[in-house]
């Protein structure tokens, strides 16, 4: 356990108990790097025991300390889980079994690079029971993907997809990403038709990020290659609002589309700020007043000696969340329940603060109030940035 956290071991475990939690796993390795990756990963193969050792014991100590709490929501994320062999993700799911309570789980995601899967992986996988697989394709174009470092092509990417169908994976996403240099953003909308009619039921939308230092920030920077404007990004993703739901998919989060029923539920706990606990290097939890992040130099973590983040959030921060991550939901936030929220923890002038500041966009139609509730327009979805940096 973080020392830091050690005095409020028995005010965690009793967060633990209150809902069942998400648990995030994260695995670092990848094959290669993307150009645009600042992720905490790395391509070291003989780290692979000692990362899945600790991340097992990681399992068994959180699971004694919490009481074998139940959980709801199963991560593997990474990097490449995909990159596991079948041995490995039997062990780490069975940990997971062992140290949690498993039994009111409803969703076991997998993250997977198309360039990594094979059926009779998939086909173990499932069998494991892990029964939602997102797809990391970003851009069925092959000279982007190829400008993007993936290790995968179009064809593979469809391939992967049309083999998880196959194994019988009934929850299937997809990434795409907007904003590449050189992307025609009309190709956008045709790669998400492609991945929905090849079955894709879930299609999340990516802005490529590139806040921090990597190989393709430096081509940018230094002229060698540009990115979409800003307009040009805009129109995209106005265009991807009205033609998803035309493919069946509808929004329930700003970058998030799924057939009915499809939606991430272990994704949905971030925006409703419910309970989870993430481990591995840099993996983020957060429980009861308490949020921490694991140390993110590998080594390090592996032998207990990496630094962690630890915040314990005050009633205004974490009152602030509700609506800063709430808003990005298509259903909105029950701004009444808020204001209730606020009054029990005399916070109120705080809520009347974000009212004043919100009205300027309720009049302009990025916001709308219907009722209680609280929620983007669709051109608000465009703006929300802007929005939603008053409760930060």
């Amino acid at each position: 356990m973080i020392p830091a956290l050690s005095p409020h071991a028995p005010a965690l475990r009793e967060a633990a108990r209150r809902e069942p939690l998400g648990l995030y796993l994260h695995v670092p390795f990848c094959r290669d790097r993307c150009t645009y990756c600042s992720f905490v990963t790395t391509r070291d193969e003989l780290l692979k025991a000692a990362v899945l050792g600790q991340l097992r014991r990681q399992l068994l100590d959180w699971g004694q300390l919490l009481g074998r709490p139940a959980v709801d929501t199963l991560y593997l994320g990474g990097g490449t889980p995909s990159l596991l062999s079948a041995r490995d993700l039997a062990e780490l799911t069975g940990a997971a079994a062992e140290a949690f309570d498993l039994a009111t789980l409803e969703e076991a995601t997998l993250e997977a690079n198309p360039g990594t899967l094979d059926p009779a992986w998939l086909e173990q996988a499932l069998h494991l029971g892990w029964d939602r697989i997102s797809l990391g394709v970003q851009t069925l174009d092959d000279a982007l993907l190829g400008r993007l470092g993936r290790i995968h092509d179009g064809r593979t990417a469809l391939e992967a997809l049309a083999w998880a169908r196959a194994a019988g994976f009934t929850r299937v996403s997809a990434d795409l990403m907007v904003g590449i240099p050189g992307q025609d953003l009309g190709r956008v909308l045709a790669d998400a038709g492609t991945l929905v009619r090849a079955g894709a039921n879930h299609l999340s939308i990516y802005l490529l990020d590139l806040d921090k230092a990597c190989p393709l920030r430096s081509q940018v920077d230094t002229g060698k290659l540009v990115l979409p404007s800003e307009d040009e990004v805009a129109d995209v993703f106005e265009a991807l609002q009205e033609e998803l739901p035309r493919l069946g998919l509808q929004p329930y989060e700003i970058s998030n589309y799924a057939a009915p029923g499809q939606a991430s539920r272990h994704n949905n706990r971030y925006w409703e700020r419910r309970p989870y606990l993430g481990l591995g290097p840099s993996a983020a939890s957060q429980l009861g007043d308490w949020r921490w992040t694991e140390s993110g130099v590998i080594p390090a973590w592996i032998e207990d000696r990496g630094s962690a983040e630890v915040q314990e959030l005050d009633p205004a921060e974490a009152l602030a969340e509700i609506p800063l991550l709430g808003l990005r939901m298509h259903r909105g936030v029950d701004w009444e329940a808020l204001r209730a929220r606020g009054r029990d923890r005399n916070l109120e002038p705080l809520v009347d603060g974000w009212e004043a500041q919100l009205a300027p966009f309720l009049q302009h139609g990025l916001l709308l109030r219907e009722g209680p509730v609280l929620r983007f327009t669709p051109r608000g979805m465009l703006l929300s940035n802007g929005v939603l940096q008053i409760f930060v």
